[in-house]
């Protein structure tokens, strides 16, 4: 199973270019919206409006041109490597280059409906942001999101 963007993000961000997806490609899509951003980093709120695997990581490392902290696999699409940061980014991690292999994938489900079925209501699932997570926001200077 493959799955490859139909349009990508262009270099100065003005408006979006279409990619020949890959023949086998899944189609899937996905909503986003930027929370907050600063100094190269962003807090990106996605919502998959299909269910193919790894699709938030390929949306967010192919068509927006922007990996997810601690994704390893889709933040270099030749080869499967530590995540490269940018100096600014290490510095405020507190990192080195060769310890991001050790940054955990920061990518996390706050909330879940599961659709109502035969009359019953919809059931929700919310989750707090791990520790981890919070600490990068901190460290990256990103206000935490509101809780809902």
């Amino acid at each position: 199973m493959a799955l490859s963007p139909l349009f990508k993000v262009n270099e100065d961000g003005d408006g979006v270019t279409r990619v020949r997806a890959h023949r086998q490609a899944h189609a899937a899509v996905t909503r986003y919206q930027v929370l907050d951003n600063t100094s190269g980093c962003s807090l990106v709120e996605l919502q998959p409006l299909t269910g193919v695997k790894n699709q938030l990581r390929v949306h967010m490392a192919l068509a927006l041109t922007c990996p997810i902290l601690g994704d390893h696999k889709y933040s270099h699409w030749s080869k499967l490597a530590p995540q490269k940061l940018p100096e600014g980014t290490l510095r405020r991690l507190g990192l080195v280059q060769s310890k991001t292999r050790y940054l955990p994938l920061h990518l996390h489900s706050r909330r879940i409906v599961l659709p109502g079925f035969k009359g019953h209501r919809d059931i929700t699932v919310s989750c707090p942001l791990p520790k981890y997570f919070i600490n990068a926001l901190k460290r990256l200077e990103i206000p935490l999101p509101a809780k809902e």
